[in-house]
């Protein structure tokens, strides 16, 4: 008879009522990696099919439009964790999700300063968007 090991918590806490999408989707890749790392060894298809689903999650986290700050960290632990484990495939992810990260830093600094009435903003943020759009990219005020 096989045990499965008891449900892990999420590396870091968060109020369910409250969660989106992205401190889900952080916590996920955050376990997908650590099982590919602490349950080896494994068949090759195994350890394709928790890469494969690794890599899916970073994509769609680092596609994820943020709304605030914390999500923004959230997606920072992710990156951290990317840069940590500097192995295989990870570092083409490494680099998608530190632009995402950038880019959403930029605009939701920018949508704070607009939504506070400053004309002005500091030019790091909009060389941060820069970064992962390749041109300036446009932030609406809200009418």
């Amino acid at each position: 008879m096989m045990f499965l090991p008891s449900r892990r918590q999420p590396p870091f806490q968060y109020d369910e009522a409250d969660a989106t999408e992205i401190p889900r989707m952080a916590a996920l890749a955050l376990q997908l990696n650590d099982a590919m790392h602490n349950l080896q060894p494994m068949p090759d298809e195994a350890m394709d099919g928790l890469n494969n689903a690794h890599t899916a999650v970073v994509e769609a986290l680092a596609d994820a439009p943020v709304t605030k700050s914390t999500e923004i960290a959230d997606k920072l632990r992710v990156l951290a964790d990317l840069v940590e484990d500097d192995e295989g495939g990870v570092l083409t992810l490494e680099s998608v999700m530190l632009q995402a990260v950038l880019h959403d830093l930029g605009a939701f600094r920018i949508r704070e300063a607009i939504a506070e009435g400053f004309d002005f903003v500091e030019t790091i943020y909009g060389d941060l968007l820069q970064l992962r759009a390749e041109c300036y990219t446009r932030i609406d005020r809200p009418n």
